[in-house]
Formats: structure tokens, C-alpha cells, sequence
């Protein structure tokens, strides 16, 4: 069966298509119909959803039609369309409008890069030769003024049909990465390769007509969040890091995981609490399950999601939270906005660790695993810009809290990658290093240029 694939979002074959072009450009218009039994009612209105919210976002994406392979190229949606004829069979009909930018040899891409080094507590005032970021994978033909370094990190393809399939992603590192941008040319089929992906809930759908529904996580194609209710799930992944979140209804917990050869392995379950942690205790007070989430940002090099809860039984104290993912990275960055700064916001491991975690490097910023064989192998880390209390008591239960009182505490979380053939990790994966990737911040915006 032909599809038609918009960005991520990939729909049954259209009715027609209608071209035309002028001095102003080439335009694109589809429409069809779906419903029916080879459409599942929650597939229906995702498609529905997920058109919307790509008419809405402004941005270029590839497009692909299997009926013929000629038309495919980059577009941008100037507007949807959808009509609901007969909402309890599910026939929807839709029209789709699209700028054609051009083919694959009509573009190229060029990675805008600014940003700045992160503002600290530990008198990290220089720029470090971990700046770095990370084009899609299969890209060719790169070029940056300052000439990079280059190291690589193996990533699921979250893009990919076929579990289990990976691309190899390269590490562009230098110490004035910042100061110039970097173009790249890149394949519709790989524009994916390594890209941040969100998903909210799930959905059924169906390959046929005559196959069985298969449930699927909703992959958001924009910026309009999925519905949610408390304790529903949304995972935020880049093929490296995968983070999940709202599987609680009573407790403001995160699971985090890190993509090691074949697999998402190494899961790590974390807590936000309120207050100061009793003796013997792994939090202090709950937060409620995450209420709210919203989508800041999607876009494949950056993808941003907010969450908010609450702590009391009235409903009052809130908790906002930013969850920031880059392609390529190993971490996630945090900040967390409590409604007082007069009490503290802990962020640490849900469970207290067989062996005490290594917080020798807590006047550095971070504390790791300190298991000597830890499972998978790998170490998870998490550290601050912001000084970090030193009390034993917390650091060594994997526990990290702002020294000082303030309403905002950023942070990241993420893994020490082993190289299996070392035992040891690769020099730009260890601690340090992602310690340095995290303040020695860089902004990326990848944007479609002519060629």
C-alpha cells in the first residue's frame, strides 16, 4: 500500500495531487480520504492532530511519496484542511497545501551555532574543546571555518521501521565551535537519522486491512502537545538518551536510559522532592504525578518539553520543570522552577544504590555511579552550574541539591558510556567530559538553505 510521508507523519496514499509552479515557486496540494476499516479511530485523529500541528510550526521537512519517487523533496505546510463527514464511522476527508522548496541536490543544510558558556559555580570561565554538535546521520559533504574534531557515537534510529537498526553519529568538536556556522547536505531518508524525537501516548493502526491493529507510541510531528492525563507516559529520546516520564500518578518521577550496542539499557528511576530529607530517607515530600506537558520546542537537532505538578493537597506549590534533549548528546539538561526559593529542591535517585554513589567530584559539579561493575556497565552522572551541598548523606545516595537557596536549579542527568572493548569509556563520553559538553554550551538551529 503506497503511503505519503509528511516529516514523520506517514498517511495512506492520496485521491490527487495538484502541482504548480510560477516566478514565486512550485507548490504542492494533496487530498484525500481516510477511514474505513484499514484506519483504527485514535490513528484517525492522530494523523488529524499531527497535520495541524506541522501547519503550524513554520518549518521545512521532507516529503517522500512511494507512488513516485520524483515528486519527493523538502516542503513547508501553509495549511491543513480536515473535514469530519461521518465521526462514528471515521471518515475524515483532508487537504494538505505545501511550499515545494526543492529536491534533495536544490538544498543543502547549515547548523547555526551560538550560545555561550553557561554561568557557574566552580570558576569555569574559559572555553573548553568539548563545544560540540551533531549533524544527522549519513550526512556528506561537511564543512566548518575552525576544521572539528571528529568522534563517533553509535544511535538506535528511532526513525527506522526495523527495531534494532542504528546510524553512526559524528561528534564535531572544537574550541570556537561557536564562532562559525557548519553546512552539510543530507538524503530525505536520512534527515531522522539522530534526531530528538517526543512522544505522547499511544495509538492503534493498522499496516492492511486485513492485518491485526498494532499499538503504537504517538510520535509528535509539531509543536502541539498530545492529550494527557495524569500518569500517561511521554518519552523523549535521541537514539543515545531516552527519558520517561509521567507513569506515576502520585510521585513526580523521570526513568532514564542509555542506548548501549543493541538496546536502551542501564534504566535509572529518579525523584523530585521538596524539603529536607529525613535520616535514612531517599526524599522528602512528594510531588504530586506531572499534571501538565508541553511541547517548547521539536525540531530534529532540539527538542524541549515542559512539565508542571504541585505539591500540597490544595493544589498550591507549584513545580515547573524544562526538559532539554540535543541530538547527539548523552545527557539531558534540566531546569526545575519551584515557587519559593526559601525551600529546597532535591533531585536524586529513587531508590538508595547497592553501593555508595562517587561524589568525589562534587566540588567539580557532578557526582556518578559508584558501583565498580555498575549494570550494563554503565555509570549514570548528574551535576549543576550550581554550587552543590556537600552533605554525605545525600551525595552518596545519588542526591543533588542547590548549597544555596534559590527558586531555579539547573542541572543534567545522563550516562557514562563504556566502551566494551576497554572496559573504559571513550575520552569524549567520560564524566568530565559531559561535564564540560553541558556548561561549555552551544545553540544549534538547523536550517535549509539553497544550494
Amino acid at each position: 500500500m503506497f503511503q505519503v510521508h509528511i516529516g514523520r507523519l506517514s498517511i495512506t496514499s492520496p485521491e490527487r495531487l495538484s502541482h504548480s509552479s510560477g516566478l514565486d515557486g512550485k507548490s504542492l496540494n494533496i487530498n484525500g480520504r481516510l477511514g474505513g476499516v484499514e484506519n483504527e479511530m485514535s490513528h484517525l485523529k492522530y494523523i488529524r492532530d499531527q497535520l495541524q500541528s506541522m501547519a503550524n510550526m513554520d518549518e521545512h521537512v521532507p516529503f517522500r511519496y512511494d507512488g513516485d519517487s520524483s515528486l519527493n523533496g523538502y516542503v513547508k505546510i501553509n495549511g491543513v484542511s480536515i473535514d469530519v463527514d461521518k465521526y462514528l464511522l471515521g471518515s475524515f476527508s483532508y487537504s494538505v497545501d505545501m511550499e515545494y522548496v526543492g529536491k534533495e541536490g536544490d538544498v543543502m543544510f547549515e547548523s547555526r551555532l551560538t550560545g555561550s558558556l553557561l554561568e557557574n559555580d566552580f570558576n569555569v570561565s574559559a572555553a573548553t574543546v568539548e563545544q560540540f554538535h551533531v549533524p544527522p546521520g549519513n550526512h556528506y559533504g561537511y564543512i566548518h571555518a575552525d576544521e572539528p574534531t571528529s568522534n563517533t557515537r553509535t544511535a538506535l534510529d528511532v526513525s527506522s521501521d526495523n527495531p534494532g537498526t542504528t546510524t553512526t553519529l559524528y561528534l564535531k568538536q572544537d574550541v570556537s565551535l561557536r564562532n562559525n556556522n557548519a553546512q552539510y547536505s543530507l538524503d530525505i531518508e536520512d534527515y531522522y537519522k539522530g534526531a530528538c524525537q517526543i512522544s505522547m501516548g499511544q495509538h492503534t493502526e493498522k499496516g492492511n486491512t486485513d492485518t491485526s491493529s498494532t499499538t503504537k507510541n504517538s510520535v509528535m510531528c509539531g509543536k502541539h502537545a498530545n492529550s494527557w492525563s495524569v500518569g500517561d507516559s511521554l518519552i523523549l529520546e535521541n537514539g543515545l538518551v531516552k527519558l520517561k516520564l509521567g507513569t506515576s500518578s502520585t510521585t513526580a518521577t523521570v526513568n532514564t536510559f542509555i542506548y548501549d550496542v543493541n538496546q536502551y539499557a542501564t534504566e535509572v528511576e529518579w525523584v523530585f522532592s521538596s524539603g529536607t530529607i529525613s535520616s535514612g530517607n531517599q526524599k522528602a515530600n512528594d510531588f504530586a504525578g506531572w499534571r501538565r506537558v508541553q511541547i517548547l520546542v521539536n525540531r530534529p537537532e532540539l527538542a524541549i518539553v515542559r512539565c508542571t505538578t504541585y505539591l500540597n493537597t490544595d493544589k498550591s506549590g507549584r513545580l515547573v520543570v524544562d526538559f532539554a534533549l540535543r541530538r547527539g548528546s548523552h545527557f539531558v539538561s534540566v531546569i526545575s522552577n519551584y515557587h519559593t526559593a526559601g525551600t529546597p529542591i532535591n533531585f536524586g535517585l529513587a531508590s538508595a544504590p547497592g553501593t555508595a554513589a562517587n561524589d568525589s567530584t562534587i566540588a567539580s559539579g557532578y557526582i556518578k555511579d559508584g558501583a565498580t561493575s555498575p549494570e550494563d556497565g554503565n555509570y549514570w552522572i548528574v551535576g549543576s552550574t550550581a554550587s552543590l551541598s556537600t552533605d554525605t548523606s545525600l551525595t552518596e545516595k545519588g542526591i543533588i541539591k542547590r548549597s544555596s537557596s534559590g527558586a531555579t536549579f539547573p542541572f543534567f542527568v545522563g550516562y557514562e558510556l563504556v566502551d566494551p572493548d576497554t572496559s573504559a569509556p571513550l575520552g569524549h563520553n567520560d564524566a568530565a567530559s559531559l561535564y564540560s559538553q553541558y556548561v561549555d554550551n552551544v545553540n544549534e538551529q538547523q536550517r535549509l538553505i539553497k544550494a
